[in-house]
């Protein structure tokens, strides 16, 4: 018998989540089921699931994916005596096979200090397309904005070793976004991760998936999203007092610097309380932050005085915008690897 705990967050499951639990409990000593506020619909299988012997935390109310394995780490703080040798997250649809999960635990006790993840092969022919899209877009998306590379993203099988489960109680999210910010602070806290490659299920083409596309992708996307309105609207700054400074008489690079200086706080506060939630000092952090100002700023203001004299019969303020789109790359690359990469 393996001694991980299985953690299966469950809102308004199919019966089968009784028979693939049995089987789980045929080789795991503990399983913990939340029940995310079904209802009394389906107060039956977790009765069932009681009588068998799980554990069973119950949410009054449907809070999400997110809060209900947050329910369940906190459970197992407070009882470490079931998760000291650490916890296997399991989804209730039956996409984890207990084989697969035995995989994730044989892979926690070689690698006791690391995450355990189990990944899908996304070039199966049985993969939703829906699935296979959203876990190919979101893979390229976190490894160029956030440096994590790993091939399933959105992957619900995963083993946590007990030294990281106070990182995990602490993981922003309450929903779908929870998981994938939890690769964030797998990241930031240094912590190795390990892929061990799983089968590709899906039941019923996943019509048992709560996952909303458009909603929870926003929810999971969230920290571009919230970077790109920060830059847009530091960018609407700069870019109209540089009209305004370039109007009255000034050279492109004065004029470039004058609307750096505008700009730069409002967006250096955005991005430290909205989108990276930078922990470290705020002297230290700002004092970067300029010095990437003084050098994004340089490169803008070379590079547009450049391509004017290049291109004479385009204004200034038209070369001006597809500079900054570069830097906003740029831009974003450095504050997230040497600016805000310091997070408790």
């Amino acid at each position: 018998m393996k001694k991980q705990l299985i953690i299966i967050p469950a809102y308004q499951p199919l019966e089968s989540l009784v028979p693939l639990t049995k089987e789980i409990m045929t080789l795991f000593n503990n399983v913990l089921v939340v029940d995310d506020g079904g209802g009394e619909k389906y107060a039956h299988i977790f009765n069932q699931l009681k009588e068998m012997g799980a554990i069973v935390v119950a949410h009054a109310i449907n809070q999400g994916k997110g809060r209900a394995l947050k329910s369940a780490i906190n459970y197992c703080l407070l009882n470490p005596e079931l998760a000291k040798a650490g916890v296997i997250t399991v989804d209730a649809d039956g996409q984890h096979r207990p084989e697969d999960i035995v995989k994730i635990a044989d892979a926690m006790e070689a690698n006791p200090d690391a995450v355990v993840m189990g990944c899908r092969a996304f070039d199966a022919s049985n993969i939703p397309f829906r699935s296979r899209m959203g876990n190919g877009i979101s893979r390229k998306v976190y490894k160029w904005a956030c440096g994590i590379d790993v091939s399933d993203t959105q992957t619900g099988l995963r083993g946590l070793p007990y030294s990281f489960l106070e990182i995990a109680a602490r993981c922003d999210g309450e929903k779908y976004e929870y998981e994938t910010n939890m690769l964030l602070d797998i990241k930031s806290n240094n912590v190795p991760m390990k892929e061990v490659t799983i089968q590709t299920v899906y039941e019923n083409n996943n019509e048992s998936s709560h996952f909303n596309p458009v909603r929870d992708s926003i929810r999971i996307y969230s920290i571009i999203l919230k970077y790109s309105f920060s830059s847009l609207f530091s960018a609407l700054i700069d870019y109209i007092i540089f009209i305004i400074a370039h109007a009255c008489g000034a050279k492109i690079m004065a004029a470039t610097y004058i609307a750096r200086a505008c700009s730069c706080l409002v967006n250096f506060t955005l991005n430290k309380k909205m989108v990276f939630k930078g922990e470290g000092k705020v002297a230290v952090q700002l004092a970067k932050y300029l010095v990437l100002v003084v050098i994004s700023g340089t490169i803008s203001g070379w590079a547009v005085t450049n391509l004017s004299q290049l291109l004479p019969m385009i204004a200034p303020v038209i070369i001006k915008v597809p500079v900054e789109v570069i830097l906003y790359i740029f831009n974003y690359a450095v504050q997230r690897a040497f600016i805000f990469n310091n997070k408790e």
